[in-house]
């Protein structure tokens, strides 16, 4: 189980700091600038830019500190900049993790925050076996809020452009509607901190489900 109890803050009660959530905006650009990655240090930014969208979404749903939060997701891939492997990459949470806890300290944030902040976006990319705990609905919504944006319509429109679908018979494509449609049914089941966050993640997932069912039944009927 990913998640714990953890503190709330009452709704409608956090004041956001723009200037902070500015200043974090332009080191997360300084530091994307680097990215080798082959999506490139712009989509990686925009990324962060929408998850932050979604955090505090979630964050005033679920009456965290909206602020902390935003800063929170923002910072969650800035580890991007100094990677240089495919190891570095599919380690880049503990890379993330080592760029933003001295930037969060001169931000002036408060030890437990930065703490919380930072085990957020150290385990975004951890299985749950691997836990030195569980997360606190609050550290878990980073994670929560980057896979939503995974399944948002960018992404599933780079998905559903999949050339390599135009070169298989139907019954090869209705296989792979039907894995497809599996899985994602599949991932409704994964654990998520905060009811808000499960209900956008379901909501995700049953458009992507939608899509490939269309598709299917397109491909039956030739079939």
């Amino acid at each position: 189980m990913r998640t714990e109890t953890g503190h709330r803050r009452g709704k409608g009660r956090s004041t956001i700091r723009t200037d902070r959530i500015e200043k974090t905006k332009q080191f997360l650009r300084e530091q994307l600038q680097s990215d080798i990655e082959d999506w490139g240090w712009q989509y990686r930014y925009e990324h962060s830019l929408r998850v932050a969208a979604v955090g505090k979404k979630i964050a005033e749903a679920e009456g965290f500190d909206a602020e902390h939060m935003v800063i929170g997701c923002l910072l969650h891939d800035v580890g991007y900049g100094i990677c240089r492997s495919h190891e570095d990459h599919a380690n880049h949470g503990a890379l993330s993790e080592r760029v933003a806890r001295p930037f969060l300290m001169e931000l002036g944030m408060d030890k437990k925050t930065v703490e919380a902040i930072c085990y957020g976006i150290l385990t975004h990319t951890m299985p749950d076996d691997q836990l030195l705990r569980p997360c606190t609905p609050f550290e878990a919504t980073i994670v929560d809020a980057d896979n939503i944006d995974r399944f948002g319509p960018l992404r599933a429109s780079h998905a559903h452009g999949q050339k390599e679908l135009l070169k298989k018979r139907p019954d090869e494509i209705v296989s792979i509607c039907d894995k497809v449609i599996n899985g994602y049914t599949g991932y409704k089941a994964l654990p998520f901190g905060t009811k808000t966050a499960k209900g956008m993640w379901c909501e995700a997932l049953d458009e992507e489900i939608r899509f490939y069912t269309r598709l299917k039944k397109q491909m039956l009927d030739v079939v």
